[in-house]
């Protein structure tokens, strides 16, 4: 019996890998990244397959079909897109049915008993999702009426509660899982903030522009023209990392200072500067010389940083 796991690393989907793979069933773990996810690292499991869904789910957060949850997460579309996934890479493989670390009415918006169901019909899965965790309440599934399934074992959780799943990693003597708190960036309203702002100025979203929101402080100066300016070390480095030629890359030189890249109309430099001179170490110096680099040139600009209210009006 061969089986797909959707596996996230999470405390669920780790017990139902370990519960699978009581079964006797050889597992095919999947995991399905995007560049909206928290987690920065991929989940150690062996024999882990690996697909990257950041374009499709790109397009399903700008119209997601069954709308948003509290913030602009489109939790159901993306099950369902998950699911497509995992569908294609099970007939590739051969194997007999899916399962999920699903856990009946745990997250409000995807996983009442209706969205289940749904996800699965729209996905073109129906009744071949196992999900160990709460399946006892669930109708029976292909794989259970074929006998590939004992419906005895299937566990009966149901709720938000992290109590009995986690007493049950204990018992299973399973340590190694990521916090049941991490999870889609998406579910952060700060974060979806700047989502909001992106999509109100840019019909078309590409990778750049999420790993962009990831990052730094964010300031809107126009509908086309934006300013990221780090926070610490790791930004900084992150903001080289991400400079395209057309940007305009800003620091305050011999002094502690944060990079900055514009993103957008030059004229707007002078303004990025005001606000880069504010987060530099010469805060407090009347005048203050800021550099910028634009296709390999470099030049400065003498400014006085921009004081604290002004600031606030441009941030996101």
């Amino acid at each position: 019996m061969k089986v797909v796991v959707l596996y996230s690393g999470g405390l669920d989907s780790t017990l139902a890998l370990y519960i699978t793979k009581e079964w006797d069933a050889k597992v095919f773990p999947l995991y399905m990244s995007h560049k909206f996810l928290s987690l920065k690292n991929l989940p150690e499991t062996p024999d882990l397959k690996t697909i990257d869904i950041t374009k499709e789910f790109i397009d399903i957060l700008r119209n997601p079909q069954h709308g948003y949850g509290k913030t602009l997460n489109p939790c159901v579309d993306c099950r369902i897109l998950m699911l497509k996934k995992a569908k294609k890479y099970m007939k590739k493989i051969k194997a007999d049915f899916i399962v999920t670390g699903e856990v009946l009415d745990q997250r409000p918006m995807s996983q009442h008993f209706d969205q289940l169901m749904l996800s699965d019909k729209a996905a073109g899965v129906e009744g071949m999702v196992v999900r160990p965790l709460s399946g006892g309440l669930l109708p029976a599934t292909i794989p259970e009426k074929k006998g590939l399934v004992d419906r005895n074992l299937l566990l009966k959780i149901k709720g938000r509660s992290r109590k009995f799943t986690l007493s049950l990693a204990q018992t299973m003597d399973l340590t190694k899982f990521s916090s049941p708190s991490g999870g889609c960036l998406l579910t952060d309203p700060g974060f979806c903030r700047r989502v909001a702002d992106l999509m109100r100025c840019q019909e078309k979203l590409v990778v750049r522009d999420i790993e962009l929101l990831k990052i730094g402080r964010l300031f809107r100066l126009s509908p086309e023209t934006k300013l990221i300016v780090g926070r610490n070390e790791t930004e900084n480095k992150s903001i080289e990392n991400l400079l395209s030629p057309q940007d305009f890359f800003l620091y305050v030189p011999d002094t502690g200072s944060p990079n900055a890249i514009l993103v957008g109309d030059k004229k707007y430099i002078k303004i990025a500067a005001t606000i880069t001179a504010r987060y530099s170490d010469k805060k407090n110096e009347k005048i203050i010389e800021v550099f910028y680099k634009h296709k390999g040139k470099t030049k400065k600009i003498r400014v006085k940083a921009m004081d604290n209210e002004e600031v606030a009006k441009w941030r996101i």
